[in-house]
């Protein structure tokens, strides 16, 4: 995790000397009116660590278009998921609660499974979860009242409208996803573009790329970028392998949210629109012995992108040392936009959060059989609490890679 509080960065020099040549290039004229009711454009993207990103420093080019919007906006560099697989933290990003105050998650006694959004295979049937109840108010349906066109479009299976994600949405979109693998980034744009397209203003478009997901399976000519020798065919990818792969899966999905950037330009949409880029979770590559995610809140797995674009009128450049989570989405947007919290909100606006900081991680034992996990954030130090007893502590100040 990047420790960025008392530093004047290259970012932040950067912005206060664009804004003062801004300034002075203006002179005496008016600034551009403040956007009121700005649109919303809310997008996640599945798996990625925040440390593959070039706007969080990372030397591959994994992310263009996000680090050129980032370069407009802010980018918060401790941010975490709620929780460590799709389902929670979506959840918790849509409602403002934690994973234990709107349920859904794994459950043993779950009444949805796997097989509900996937059918015909079997061997799903073990995942067993509790989906978003109906009940909950969702970020869409509080926007939707208030008059804003709400849209969602889903690239993963755990966000099929059966777990409960689409609440709230007029517009929700996840056709086609046949499989564990979701659907491509290319075929989720080919959905929402349509919508964005003609779409009037104000609006709330969510968009959740699934391509860093495993299985790794890139185009050939994104692989190629990041692998210059091409896997034989069936072979098994070493762990440099896999991780060039990974880069190739998030630089697709950079390309196709580059496309929705580009048709806000063209229907000059982009300065009235705050655009948040985030992550549901991240992924270990063999990192505390571990590979891929869904259970131990280690940083690998929690610290995610946060990239908040505003709309214009709103001040924010450069670097954020803040806290923030999934979980805070919510409150942001809706005090930006002047509606008022529903009751029972958990999130808060950065700095002051107003709760822990803090990660849940509840298993089924037949998938995850080290137990349930949760994680607390303090003052530098940080808990995981095991269910069996195998509870950690770090200094996350002198070892912010978790290794004593």
């Amino acid at each position: 995790m990047s420790r960025m509080t008392g530093q004047l960065t290259r970012r932040h020099v950067l912005a206060l000397g664009g804004a003062a040549a801004m300034t002075l290039a203006a002179g005496c004229r008016p600034r551009a009116p403040r956007a009121e009711r700005p649109n919303v454009l809310l997008v996640t993207l599945d798996t990625p660590r925040a440390d593959h990103l070039g706007c969080y420093g990372y030397g591959r080019p994994t992310s263009p278009a996000l680090d050129a919007v980032a370069n407009d906006g802010v980018v918060y560099t401790r941010a975490l998921a709620p929780g460590t697989w799709t389902l929670p933290s979506h959840a918790s990003l849509f409602t403002g609660k934690v994973p234990t105050s709107h349920g859904a998650r794994y459950d043993p006694n779950g009444s949805l499974v796997l097989t509900s959004a996937i059918p015909n295979r079997p061997g799903l049937s073990g995942y067993r979860v509790r989906g978003l109840l109906p009940t909950e108010t969702t970020l869409a349906a509080v926007l939707g009242r208030a008059g804003y066109r709400t849209g969602g479009a889903a690239g993963g299976p755990w966000l099929k409208k059966v777990f409960g994600l689409g609440t709230g949405f007029e517009w929700w979109d996840d056709d086609d996803i046949g499989s564990v693998n979701g659907r491509s980034a290319g075929d989720l744009n080919a959905r929402a573009l349509p919508w964005l397209e003609t779409v009037t203003e104000p609006f709330f478009l969510f968009l959740n790329y699934f391509d860093a997901h495993g299985p790794l399976q890139p185009p050939p000519e994104y692989a190629a970028q990041f692998l210059p020798t091409p896997l034989a065919p069936g072979a098994k990818p070493s762990p440099e392998q896999a991780l060039a792969l990974y880069d190739a899966e998030i630089c697709y999905a950079d390309h196709h949210f580059g496309a929705v950037i580009d048709l806000l330009k063209r229907r000059g949409l982009y300065d009235d629109t705050w655009i948040i880029v985030t992550a549901d979770h991240g992924e270990l590559f063999g990192e505390h012995g571990a590979r891929g995610h869904g259970n131990q809140p280690y940083q690998e797995v929690l610290h995610v992108p946060f990239v908040s674009k505003p709309p214009r009128g709103d001040g924010g450049r450069g670097e954020r040392a803040d806290w923030v989570q999934l979980t805070d989405v919510m409150p942001l947007v809706l005090d930006r936009v002047g509606i008022a919290r529903p009751p029972g909100i958990q999130g808060g606006i950065p700095p002051t959060l107003g709760r822990p900081i803090m990660a849940e991680s509840y298993v089924l034992s037949a998938l995850y059989p080290t137990g349930d996990w949760l994680a607390v954030i303090d003052d530098g130090w940080k808990l995981m609490w095991n269910s069996q007893g195998r509870s950690e502590l770090y200094d996350m100040t002198n070892d912010p890679r978790e290794l004593t």
